[in-house]
This record gives structure tokens, C-alpha cells and sequence, in this order.
């Protein structure tokens, strides 16, 4: 036996002598507790720990004994009990044996089979009882529950309603919920035609995130309905609003006067909207977002972009005030992005401001890029940085899409430039445009560029714009070409 193994056990029994010293009556002096021992509040604070997720989670507890059953059951606020309807629930047969104090969930998505028409229009009769629905269904089945939620729905907080094909969605009236729904903070609607919508969100106070999308023409609502609708949401924070068509421009008859009152939506933070540009210019005009940090829009292709009012509803929030990056991508769309990395050089990039634009052909999204980078010039004075992307990985045909012109005016909005990205499918097009910056010209646009970044592979683009890096050379105003990414 060693040294250290002979030492050790009187060592370890002298300290649990002198543990058992300070603990009168040694080891055993502590009575046992058992779980039945516990007092009601204490078990309430140990439900109340317990993960909530599946819906179902109580249903164990409840199993258990009585006491435990009394326990769950008088407190269902508290432990955000909840009973969920899906493909396996028989609602007929379990939805009275529970209390009546207990909240529906009617959620199609933690099933893999579609509810049946029957179930959800057995659990949407209890409609005082109601409140999140989640329902991917078809024009069959919205027909049926139109007929039973024309009734009000007073405990609903999340309502979703999915359909594939808007063509056969039948239109929703404005006995729908029954003309209210207090206590409604979620709404998304997606290839729903509801025509009466502003009629049902004033009565809407609660209303904290509303989703539009996949509008019909069957669904439209005008920029000022819907602006005066949206109004009465003092909670309102996030709005998002897509139509399906180009058809949703507004009657050109009814655009708003030189000066009138806006409407003002305190609490929106997020802004999201697709369709018609017109549409959309009628609508900004119209309201004002102080608390605004990110919008995205999405236009339809359209040959001029007329957009004076997004301009003045920029100016009036705080989000133009955070561009220090921008992003070009070039692939089945035209998407322009500006934001800013917070904390600066932080890897994560935080878009404020994005357009997008459906057209393919890279001709017309250069010339819809240098339309937009045109008209919104003056909030990009203070971007530095500009990533440009391209999921072409090569123009074979590249001399047929450059127009020199187009791409300088969309550099010509970033006086303050200086870092640029340049993708190898665009590498020949770009370092085409830039060799009309030569001689006088060659400060003409970029004039703060110091740094080139070519991914690879880079030889075609590094051969491209040679005559660029030359020229600036030249004139003092040197560029560092960097083979790698930016970042």
C-alpha cells in the first residue's frame, strides 16, 4: 500500500466526523419529505416549471391522483392551460369533459393529416371558448366555416387562414367573426379575399402583427381604407401586405391631395409590402411610422418607378439614418438592400431598407437598379460598404446586357463609397462600365473607392478591370484590388 492511499482514509473519516459533529444528531436527523408532503402552492410552483409545449402537457398531471387533478384544474390561468384540436382529437366526445374555462387551440400544423370539416366546425361552435387558429385547409372547407364563425369570437388571439388556390376562395362578408374580435393580437391571411376587412380591424384594439398575403383581386382594399383601418391600431407593430397581382393599383381618380392630415402608427417597427408601386405610393402617403426600423418592398416589373411620397416617408423615420451597407443581388429578381452591421464589423448585416423587383432579364434589372438608386441617391451619402451578388455563375453573352450608362448612374449614388464587392458572374459586365471612367472622368463616380474585393475565381474580373485600377492609378486616387471576399 502507498504513501498516499495509508494517509487518506483516516483523513476522509476525520472530516465526516466533524461534519456530523455540526449536524446534531448525525446524518439521519433530517426527516424524509415525500412529494405527497408538499403543500398546494408549493406543487403549484413545481407545475408551473414544467415545459408547456406539447399543448397536452397537463394531461399527465391531471392522471395522477385528485389532488393533483384539483390543483391544475384551479389554476388554469396561471399554468396556460390549453386544449388542442387536431386530426386526432374526437372534439365531440372530449371537448366537455374538460372545464369550460379552458381555451381551444384549433391547430392543423402539429399534425401530419389535415383536420376534418367536421372537427374544426365541432370545435368552432364553441366560439366563447376559441382562441388561436391555425387552419391550412381548402375552398370546400372555408365554405363551411364561413357559415359558423359569422359569431363572435371574444377570447380569440390568433387567427391564420391558409389557402393554395385564391381563384375558388370564397369572399369573406363583414359578418365574419362577427363584425369583432376584442381581444385578436394575430392575424395572417394568406390567398383570402376579404374585401371587408377595414370594417372588422377598428374593432380590433389588440391587434399587435397583421400578415396579408397572396391578396386576390377579389380581395382588394384600397390605400385609403386601408390606411384608416389600420389607424385605429395603437398596439400595431408589424404589417405585411402582399397582393397576388399586378392588378391592385389604386383608381388614379382618388390619389391623395397636395396637403392633407396622415394618419400616424406609433408603435410599427416592421413594414412589409408587395404589389404595385402605385398602390403603395398612395398608401405611404397616407400614414406616418415614427417608430419605424425596417421596411421591404416588392414591386411587380413595371417600366417607370414615379415614387416621390416613399422618398418623403423615408425622410420621416429614423431608419435612413442607419445606412452604411448596401447589397446588390442580381438572380430570378432585382433585390437592393441598406442597412448597417451593428456593432460596426460584426458579421451579422441588419437590413433597414430592401426593394425587390420580379423581372429575369438582367437588362431591365439594371435599368429598374439605376432608376431606384437614382431617386433615393440622397440617403445613400453614407454607405461605405456595397456587396454585389449574382447567382449567374457566367454571362456567356455578357456584351448584349451592358449599357455602360445604366450602371454608372446606379455607382453615381454612392458618392461615399469605399469597399466594393464584385461577383465573378458580373466581374466582365462591372469592369466593362468602369472603363468609361478614364482620364478626366475617372472621379466622376466612386471617387471615395479604396478597395476592390474579387472572390474567385477572379481572373476574368481582375483582367476586366485593370483599365479602372490603371486609370486611377494615374490620378493619385489609387484602388487596392483584394483577391478574397470582403468578408
Amino acid at each position: 500500500m502507498g504513501r498516499g492511499s495509508y494517509t487518506r482514509q483516516p483523513i476522509m473519516r476525520h472530516r465526516k466526523a466533524r461534519i456530523n459533529q455540526k449536524r446534531p444528531g448525525g446524518p439521519s436527523s433530517f426527516p424524509r419529505v415525500t412529494i405527497g408532503s408538499l403543500p398546494d402552492n408549493v406543487l403549484l410552483d413545481i407545475f408551473d416549471f414544467c415545459e408547456k409545449y406539447p399543448l397536452q402537457w397537463w394531461y399527465a398531471l391531471v392522471h395522477v391522483c385528485r389532488r393533483w387533478r384539483f390543483i391544475v384544474f384551479e389554476s388554469p390561468i396561471r399554468l396556460d392551460l390549453q386544449l388542442e384540436c387536431n386530426a386526432n382529437t374526437l372534439v365531440k366526445k372530449t371537448l366537455d369533459a374538460w372545464p369550460r374555462t379552458f381555451p381551444i387551440v384549433i391547430d392543423e400544423s402539429r399534425s401530419r393529416l389535415p383536420l376534418s370539416g367536421a372537427n374544426i366546425i365541432a370545435a368552432l361552435e364553441h366560439h366563447d371558448r376559441v382562441s388561436e387558429i391555425y387552419l391550412d385547409t381548402s375552398s370546400t372547407v372555408l365554405k363551411r366555416l364561413y357559415r359558423v364563425m359569422n359569431k363572435p369570437y371574444p377570447v380569440l388571439t390568433h387567427l391564420r387562414l391558409h389557402i393554395s388556390n385564391s381563384k375558388s376562395a370564397p369572399v369573406l362578408r363583414d359578418t365574419f367573426l362577427g363584425g369583432s374580435a376584442p381581444r385578436l393580437e394575430y392575424l395572417y391571411l394568406s390567398g383570402i379575399p376579404f374585401p371587408a376587412l377595414p370594417k372588422l380591424l377598428p374593432f380590433c384594439h389588440d391587434l399587435v402583427n397583421v400578415h396579408l398575403w397572396k391578396i386576390p383581386n377579389t380581395g382588394y382594399v384600397s390605400p385609403e381604407a386601408m390606411a384608416t383601418a389600420l389607424s385605429a391600431l395603437t398596439k400595431l407593430k408589424v404589417v405585411e401586405i402582399e397582393f397576388e397581382s399586378p392588378a391592385s393599383r389604386p383608381d388614379p381618380t382618388n390619389r391623395p391631395p397636395s396637403s392633407f392630415t396622415r394618419v400616424v402608427l406609433p408603435a410599427l417597427t416592421r413594414f412589409h409590402f408587395h404589389g404595385a408601386s402605385e398602390y403603395f405610393e398612395d398608401l405611404v402617403a397616407r400614414i406616418d411610422t415614427p417608430s419605424l426600423i425596417f421596411i421591404s418592398t416588392g414591386f411587380f416589373n413595371e417600366l417607370d418607378f414615379d415614387i416621390p411620397h416613399f422618398l418623403q416617408f423615408i425622410s420621416r423615420t429614423q431608419i435612413s439614418r442607419s445606412f452604411e451597407e448596401a447589397r446588390l443581388c442580381f438572380e430570378g429578381l432585382i433585390y437592393f438592400g441598406v442597412g448597417r452591421r451593428d456593432p460596426p464589423g460584426a458579421k451579422e448585416f441588419q437590413t433597414a431598407l430592401s426593394i425587390a423587383i420580379s423581372c429575369r432579364a438582367l437588362d431591365r434589372q439594371v435599368a429598374c437598379l439605376a432608376q431606384i438608386c437614382g431617386k433615393i441617391s440622397p440617403f445613400l451619402s453614407n454607405v461605405e460598404r456595397l456587396i454585389v451578388t449574382s447567382y449567374h455563375v457566367v454571362f456567356p453573352d455578357w456584351k448584349d446586357y451592358v449599357d455602360n450608362p445604366q450602371w454608372l448612374e446606379i455607382f453615381h449614388a454612392f458618392s461615399a463609397l469605399q469597399h466594393m464587392r464584385i461577383p465573378p458572374g458580373l466581374g466582365e459586365i462591372i469592369g466593362s462600365a468602369l472603363q468609361e471612367l478614364t482620364g478626366e472622368s475617372v472621379m466622376d463616380a466612386l471617387p471615395m473607392l479604396r478597395h476592390l474585393y474579387l472572390p474567385p475565381p477572379f481572373e476574368s474580373t481582375q483582367q476586366a478591370i485593370q483599365p479602372f485600377i490603371s486609370s486611377r492609378q494615374r490620378s493619385n486616387h489609387p484602388v487596392t484590388v483584394r483577391l478574397t471576399e470582403m468578408y
